[in-house]
């Protein structure tokens, strides 16, 4: 509030005002009803007031009036009045300012006000001078340049302040979006852009891993056992004969055989000789005694015979084992079990599935069971004869080569498939779970941070970072310059400060006076008094005990004088001053005479309230010195019914009268015609003669005597005494006093019933005035 004028208010846009008249106060302290309007307000105004009549009432109305402060009225509402507070002030240029409904119509900024409440609001209070103090008697002393560079380091730093809210305010909103992770380690998350998939793959882990010993326990794959091909019997039995049969024997039956060139022919004979020796061809009957074909026969189908012919009988059953259709049943059956126990982990790990070509492996069988069938036939038709080859055999045995060939790629598959499946439940014992999900967290993290609303929020974060830096660099720069200013300012304002206390005879002085930041910008100064620092609160010594009151108003005032000085608009300001003397000594209340003076030749106006009459003249006197009667009023306040005050007229030169100069114009008056009362008149003649005695002769007469007792002290005095001069008028001092003794209740009782003949009076005044003014009878 102390410096809201200096701040709020641009004076070259106003034009000059000075207070003309107070035309009415209701409802404040003792101001109850109070008109001004028959006193006007000049360059210097004097209000004199006794305590307690209302002089710091009309100082806080002012005080209101520059700040708009409707509390300093609110709380000085007449305690026993029938009117709400209520104010009209006139001032020049036409403006008028009035306070009704607790607010001002038209405050006036340029009111300077020292007062109580300016003491107790920026220099001391019950004795100590606090913070809040101390930070608005900063306000109040840095002038217009310093409070407009603190206006404008004010707002950098209310700036910064926003700045750094705004910063907080979006950081608090990504808090939710990033717990667990610092801030920046949220910003810098990439984008993933398949963290769906990959969460979703995750889970699925999590699920394995904690179903570790049921997927262990899951069958494995195998591969399909490889069939043998073992020919070489059957080769064996293709590839044998008889040595031993008779060569003429064989030769008649081949011939035989070769005749009739029937197939199998040698087989049917074989087995009709297989019945045993006949006598008869069981065919025709015939006797075979003597047949030479069949003597033929007996030595040909001889027991190695018989032998062979069981071993190329045996070729089905062996060529039906070596190669049964069932080889190619059991390798599918295998094969489906296999792609099945593949498909049972396809679930947990990708395996390319094993195939198994079953018609070409067929086909393969087929053809080698084909081809063993056909050498069989041979053989069977020409049992001692050799059929294959070893090339044959190698070539079935190729062939069967190629159908374990596809036996083998399908293996090679399933082995694969075992591969897989076995590092896969390796994997499994390493998996963590709790790292999986934390591998989640960060999926999920990294989605939120590629939100729009989140990338939003960063941008708008980005912008506020920045918006922080810039304003916190207005902020150090208005806050550098503000420094220059108030360094300057203060050093300045210090040395006035000091000026003034010496000035007023102070002990005590201000050594240093600085600033700070701490809990706000305020003023930082100790006081020193003889060799010692003064501490402000608390402390020995203290300000409290060390100052007396007279000195602490002295602070005050040195404050208040040394800022108004040094304003450089103080040409355009009201300067209000309520009781500068208060507790002053005579040399502080001459210094505060000079001090006002030229306060009142730099300002507008001067209005000083006062309770010291004597002072108020002494003051005006010394305006007089150079200013017109013209620019000086003077005004009192008065007591009036119900002891409300109210404003009036003042003669401040009958106020100070002594009684001997009152008693002395009363007399003029009466012999000028102009007396009020005679019996005044009457009673002033004893003692304007006692004033002018003790005047004559000061220090000779003794003060208490009564006018009687001066006579006869007079008519006593030794030779030598000055008071011997006057004893050529003591007779006429008598007279004079036998006619005024009458009229005082010291020597009559009865004086206010002495009657007064004006002719007798005027004789008695004349011859009174003529003993002060001839100095004899």
């Amino acid at each position: 509030m102390i410096g809201a004028p200096t701040s709020q208010i641009n004076y070259a846009n106003l034009r000059i005002t000075t207070l003309e008249r107070i035309h009415r106060v209701k409802g404040i302290g003792l101001l109850h009803d109070a008109d001004g309007r028959q006193h006007a307000f000049k360059k210097a105004t004097l209000v004199y007031a006794d305590n307690g009549v209302g002089k710091s009432t009309l100082a806080s109305i002012f005080r209101s009036c520059a700040y708009n402060d409707s509390d300093l009225i609110r709380r000085r509402k007449t305690i026993d009045g029938s009117h709400q507070p209520e104010v009209l002030l006139q001032f020049s240029n036409g403006q008028q300012s009035a306070f009704a409904n607790s607010s001002w119509s038209n405050p006036h900024p340029e009111l300077l006000v020292f007062d109580a409440d300016f003491v107790e609001q920026n220099v001391y209070a019950g004795g100590q001078v606090t913070t809040d103090q101390r930070k608005n008697l900063l306000q109040f002393a840095l002038g217009t340049s310093a409070v407009n560079a603190q206006r404008e380091y004010d707002q950098a730093d209310n700036d910064a302040l926003a700045a750094s809210q705004s910063v907080r305010d979006l950081t608090n909103q990504l808090t939710g979006f990033h717990r667990g992770v610092s801030l920046q380690q949220f910003r810098d998350l990439a984008e993933v852009a398949d963290a769906d998939d990959q969460i979703a793959a995750l889970n699925e882990r999590i699920v394995e891993a904690q179903n570790i010993g049921v997927i262990q326990a899951k069958a494995m794959p195998k591969k399909l056992d490889e069939p043998a091909f073992d020919v070489a019997q059957i080769f064996d039995i293709f590839e044998s004969s008889l040595a031993d049969i008779d060569l003429a024997a064989e030769q008649r039956v081949k011939q035989h055989l070769d005749a009739h060139a029937k197939p199998n022919l040698e087989r049917w004979i074989s087995d009709g000789h297989a019945f045993g020796e006949m006598e008869s061809c069981p065919y025709c009957n015939q006797p075979l005694e003597g047949v030479d074909l069949i003597q033929a026969y007996r030595s040909y189908f001889n027991q190695d015979y018989n032998q062979l012919k069981a071993s190329v009988a045996d070729l089905i059953r062996l060529i039906s084992i070596t190669t049964p259709e069932a080889i190619i049943e059991r390798l599918q059956a295998s094969f489906a079990t296999a792609s099945a126990i593949i498909d049972g982990w396809q679930e947990h790990v990708e395996i390319p599935p094993p195939e198994f070509d079953g018609e070409a492996a067929k086909q393969k069988l087929a053809t080698i069971r084909g081809r063993l069938d056909a050498l069989r036939l041979a053989k069977e038709a020409n049992l001692l004869e050799s059929v294959g080859s070893d090339d044959t055999k190698n070539e079935l045995i190729g062939i069967w080569n190629e159908l374990i060939g596809i036996v083998k790629s399908c293996n090679d598959g399933i082995d694969h498939a075992v591969n897989l499946i076995t590092a896969y439940k390796a994997s499994l014992a390493a998996v963590n779970p709790d790292g999986l999900r934390q591998a989640i967290t960060n999926l999920e993290l990294a989605k939120l941070r590629h939100r729009q609303d989140v990338i939003d929020l960063f941008s708008q974060l980005d912008a506020a970072l920045a918006q922080e830096v810039a304003t916190k660099e207005e902020k150090q720069n208005k806050k550098d310059a503000l420094n220059a200013i108030m360094q300057a300012t203060l050093e300045r304002y210090k040395g006035r400060i000091n000026q003034l206390l010496g000035d007023f005879g102070a002990q005590f002085s201000i050594p240093n006076i600085d600033f700070n930041y701490r809990g706000g910008l305020r003023s930082n100064y100790n006081l020193h008094m003889r060799g010692s620092n003064i501490e402000l609160t608390g402390g020995i010594p203290d300000f409290n005990t060390s100052l007396s009151e007279s000195d602490k108003r002295t602070l005050a005032f040195a404050f208040f004088i040394a800022s108004v000085e040094s304003d450089p608009d103080l040409a355009n300001k009201v300067v209000v001053i309520d009781d500068p003397m208060c507790s002053l000594d005579l040399n502080r209340k001459q210094q505060t005479r000079l001090i006002l003076k030229r306060v009142h030749n730099g300002c507008e106006q001067l209005i000083v309230l006062v309770h010291d009459i004597h002072f108020m003249r002494s003051l005006r006197d010394e305006i007089l010195r150079a200013s017109s009667p013209q620019n000086i009023a003077c005004v009192k306040l008065k007591t009036v019914a119900n002891r409300y005050s109210n404003f009036d007229a003042i003669d401040v030169d009958k106020e100070c009268e002594s009684a001997y100069f009152k008693c002395h114009r009363v007399l003029g008056e009466y012999l000028n015609g102009t007396a009020q009362s005679s019996m005044e008149v009457a009673r002033s003649i004893r003692p304007m003669l006692e004033g002018y005695l003790h005047r004559r002769f000061p220090g000779l007469i003794s003060g208490g005597l009564l006018f009687g007792q001066v006579i006869d002290a007079i008519n006593n005095a030794p030779q030598g005494s000055p008071l011997v001069h006057a004893q050529n008028i003591t007779d006429e001092l008598n007279d004079i006093n036998g006619y005024a003794g009458q009229y005082h209740h010291d020597t009559n009782p009865s004086a206010d019933q002495v009657q007064i003949i004006d002719g007798e009076l005027r004789q008695f005044v004349e011859r009174a005035i003529n003993v002060v003014h001839a100095g004899m009878a």
